[in-house]
């Protein structure tokens, strides 16, 4: 009978208990950061060649410096057509690559040729020599291959990539001369830059 008793007051009191909403209320946080943009370039210390005997390469902060002396087969036998003539030199700049935005490489040519002084040359020589380049790149996510561009003066090869964290390569190639070019230094400046998209 104690029991019942008991229960019967525990169920008497919750019947009269009113009953209450619960109070609520709501606050939002919003967190914001900024990345920033960071595309940069450091160039190896290392190249890698054919065909070019004597490379001198240097780095200077972000300016390359490549030079070489041309194959020149058969110089000391006048009775050979070829005398006189170049054979092809190839050699390959990489970079070191950070762009954490999409970006565009583009590379510029001054000449458009490699040039002896203003590229004159006597009657059955030649003061220009042709070449062509690659651009690349080599990692994950890399975007493939521009191959064998020719440039001309003032020309530019334009590479679009997304975001890169990697190597990035300029294969460069010094057609042969089926003409004897004048003796002498031959030069060209590339301009190769790298910029993220704004």
């Amino acid at each position: 009978m104690k029991k019942l008793l008991i229960a019967a007051l525990a169920s008497s009191a919750f019947a009269t208990t009113p009953a209450f909403a619960e109070s609520q209320d709501t606050s939002v946080v919003t967190l914001q950061g900024t990345v920033p943009q960071i595309c940069t370039v450091v160039p190896n210390a290392g190249v890698a060649g054919n065909n070019v005997p004597g490379l001198a390469y240097s780095v200077s902060g972000d300016n390359v410096n490549a030079s070489w002396q041309f194959v020149v087969p058969n110089q000391d036998d006048p009775t050979q057509a070829t005398i006189g003539q170049t054979n092809q030199a190839f050699f390959s700049i990489a970079f070191r690559t950070f762009c954490n935005d999409n970006f565009t490489w583009t590379t510029t040519a001054t000449n458009g040729t490699m040039r002896h002084g203003d590229g004159t040359a006597p009657a059955g020589f030649v003061g220009e020599l042709d070449y062509a380049i690659t651009t690349k790149q080599i990692g994950v996510g890399a975007a493939g291959a521009h191959n064998g561009v020719n440039l001309a003066a003032g020309g530019t090869d334009t590479y679009t990539s997304d975001a890169f964290n990697g190597t990035s390569q300029i294969d460069i190639g010094v057609s042969p001369s089926t003409t004897p070019p004048v003796a002498g230094a031959y030069q060209e400046t590339l301009t190769l830059t790298f910029k993220a998209d704004s």
